[in-house]
């Protein structure tokens, strides 16, 4: 019988079909991923990327961007921060311009450091100032630029469904000459380009901070699409969370992942079996599912922005969140 049975499966191979009940975790009682909780510390991130500034022209590059890159991630596969989150840094230098192109994947743009850069998306042009946030939607033209006179960089955290959009797969691109600020690619898509301004997400943050809290995260806003009430895209979520001294928010777990940007002060969060020890300008990664909580010990504020892909799991109906006590490394 056994002869048989191999015999069988190789005709099956053979002809491009596959057994279910040979497929192992195929169906699995909560999601499984390769993806591990991970920071990657701007200090490290900052020096390589401003190596890259003095190797690499826009014009070889397109644009000068390091991707924050899991260790789960596969050889050869596309670089991603979680599953479906590509998380990078971008450098523009006085009196550069990146050139103008379009894609499917949706992008925001959190600003981290310099003065006197901008990001041209379908023609309307956006002054960037530290912890101001742009969206730039699904299909909408952009390139960016900085002024030559200006005397330091400008340096801002990338967040993109690069990885969802890619192993759909629907990825189109597309790129155009010329100046950045010309931009003659209409956008199709159903949300317009907007800037978010930290003064103004700050100031929704300090008048809340009386407040009970969220217990898995204390003080958070979240960026909304200004037309619709909704997320900031479609397939994209992004907030802004105030960790007040002292602070240790309870750990859960949720069906969506999460990329972490410490805009200020210092802290730790436990993510799995992890312990992230985390200070300004750091970036980490929660995968789907991971248990996680936040601490602030300090005698500070912390911020944390962040974005995920929680749209996209509550269109499909897939949102799921659970508290946990007595965690443990799941």
């Amino acid at each position: 019988m056994t002869a048989q049975l191999d015999s069988y499966y190789d005709r099956l191979a053979d002809r491009h079909y596959g057994a279910l009940w040979r497929m192992s975790g195929a169906l699995t009682k909560a999601p499984s991923t390769a993806m591990v909780p991970y920071l990657w510390p701007y200090a490290e991130a900052r020096e390589l990327l401003t190596e890259a500034g003095s190797l690499v022209t826009p014009e070889e590059s397109d644009r000068r961007v390091i991707a924050f890159d899991n260790p789960g991630t596969r050889p050869g596969q596309l670089a991603r921060s979680t599953d479906t989150l590509w998380a990078a840094l971008q450098l523009v230098l006085p009196g550069e311009a990146a050139p103008p192109h379009r894609h499917t994947p949706a992008a925001l743009r959190f600003i981290i450091e310099g003065e006197s850069g901008w990001t041209d998306v379908d023609g309307t042009r956006y002054e960037m100032a530290p912890g101001d946030v742009i969206r730039t939607p699904n299909w909408a033209g952009h390139g960016h630029g900085h002024s030559a006179a200006a005397t330091a960089p400008m340096i801002w955290l990338d967040g993109l469904d690069l990885p969802l959009i890619h192993d759909l797969p629907a990825v189109f691109a597309e790129f155009t000459e010329g100046d950045a600020s010309v931009l003659a690619l209409p956008s199709p898509a159903d949300v317009t380009p907007h800037a978010f301004p930290f003064a103004q997400m700050r100031s929704e943050l300090d008048a809340r901070r009386s407040g009970p809290g969220d217990p898995f995260d204390d003080i958070i806003v979240e960026y909304r699409d200004p037309e619709t009430c909704g997320p900031i895209m479609p397939t994209l979520s992004a907030a802004m969370q105030l960790l007040r001294p002292g602070t240790q928010t309870s750990a859960h777990r949720h069906s969506h992942s999460v990329v972490y940007h410490v805009v200020s002060g210092s802290g730790v969060s436990t993510v799995g079996n992890r312990r992230l020890a985390w200070s300004k300008g750091d970036t980490f990664a929660v995968p789907v599912w991971a248990v996680h909580d936040h601490s602030n010990t300090t005698t500070n504020d912390a911020l944390l922005f962040s974005f995920s892909d929680a749209p996209v799991i509550d269109a499909l109906g897939l949102t799921l969140e659970e508290p946990v006590t007595g965690r443990d490394s799941s």
